[in-house]
């Protein structure tokens, strides 16, 4: 697998409580950005290119379901009307 290197500059204030947080949760600096790299992506990552994600996939359900008696089934007791 090939690596990337990326090097940044933050303020002392971000570094330190980075470098505390990534302390208690018992991980290294290094471990601490990559982690924070990948949350980052992923939520503003564009997912537009992976057909999971594209809603015209034209998934069409088989069967029509019934929510109708989920409380009976689950808790033993009829939906309140």
């Amino acid at each position: 697998m090939k690596k990337r290197v990326i090097q940044t500059e933050v303020s002392p204030e971000v570094y330190e409580f980075v470098a505390r947080t990534a302390k208690a949760k018992g991980l290294s600096l290094k471990e601490a950005a990559r982690e924070a790299l990948r949350e980052w992506a992923t939520r503003n990552g564009d997912l537009s290119w992976d057909p999971l994600f594209d809603p015209g996939w034209g998934f069409k359900g088989g069967m029509k379901t019934d929510a109708s008696k989920v409380d009976e089934v689950l808790y033993g007791r009829k939906k309140r009307r």
